[in-house]
């Protein structure tokens, strides 16, 4: 796999017009961009700005982006302490990034409006951007997110198909709890700074999130259904997969809500394609951008 992409990188750097990778000065730090298409921009045409997941430098987005490029203008970029990104002395709050992204999009002269796109935690970053800045944003693409729609509640539903009772849900969440730290002690700073803040973000509900409802653009969610979990998440102590696939249910109708509260919402669901849906199944992602450009275009 790791050759592969190697290859893909050599691939997506000889592309004509696709990398167009730079530093830029945000606030006395230097952010890491991938700018693609600015100068070729129209007015009013909606800039495709791509949120990676939690302490995921850019670079998962190459498979899409020469196919995002032909839709329109794309922004890519690695957060603070992110990938080539220098570190700041700031928390990746909802508010904070939204901060920075809008002085790096003011900096790079591109105005709204913007169709976001956001993976995992980006995923929560793009949907709590929407709910703060409606007036700014041309559409949301949310890629298996970190869960804004989940409630603490919600986390001892998942159990039921496996049988457990509740002293038995209990032992589970706190072993996991204990299993998320251990693993956060050896973690960089950064990957520790976003964690610290999905936390806090997950033990009230995400609730800042939910306090401020989409705007009414188009709004899709895409998510994979193939059960490949990393090793340290394998166990043989129960069935796994089962556990997944009844999250996977749950989430799927209450993800199915969220797209319903628009009048151009839409819910992508493919078999075959895991956590990095874009990298899975790219013609997903651009096919989706693809729809939300058109359905944008024609709501003006």
């Amino acid at each position: 796999m790791k050759s592969k992409m190697v290859l893909l990188l050599l691939l997506v750097s000889t592309l004509p017009g696709i990398s167009q990778a730079k530093f830029v000065e945000i606030a006395g730090f230097d952010i890491w961009v991938n700018a693609i298409g600015l100068n070729d921009r129209a007015p009013g045409q909606p800039l495709i700005v791509l949120e990676s997941g939690l302490g995921t430098p850019m670079d998962h987005w190459d498979r899409v982006l020469e196919g995002l490029s032909e839709l329109g203008p794309v922004l890519a970029y690695d957060r603070p302490g992110i990938g080539k990104s220098e570190p700041d002395e700031e928390l990746p709050t909802i508010q904070n990034v939204h901060k920075k992204l809008l002085a790096l999009l003011n900096k790079l002269g591109q105005e709204p409006p913007y169709l976001l796109v956001g993976h995992s935690l980006g995923g929560a970053y793009v949907r709590g951007f929407a709910g703060y800045h409606p007036e700014l944003v041309a559409g949301v693409i949310i890629i298996d997110p970190a869960d804004f729609t989940e409630t603490q509640a919600n986390k001892r539903d998942y159990y039921q198909v496996l049988g457990w009772d509740d002293e038995r849900i209990d032992q589970e969440l706190a072993s996991n709890a204990r299993k998320s730290q251990a693993r956060l002690d050896k973690a960089p700073q950064s990957i520790k700074e976003e964690s610290q803040v999905l936390t806090a973000m997950r033990e009230n509900d995400f609730r800042e999130i939910r306090d401020h409802p989409l705007p009414n653009v188009p709004v899709h969610i895409l998510t994979g259904g193939l059960y490949n979990p990393p090793a340290e998440f394998q166990t043989t102590k129960y069935d796994r997969e089962a556990y997944f696939r009844s999250k996977m249910v749950h989430r799927l109708v209450r993800w199915t809500e969220v797209v319903n509260s628009v009048d151009k919402g839409m819910l992508f669901y493919s078999a075959d394609a895991g956590h990095f849906v874009h990298y899975y199944d790219p013609e997903l992602l651009i096919s989706s951008v693809r729809i939300a450009l058109i359905d944008y275009a024609s709501s003006k």
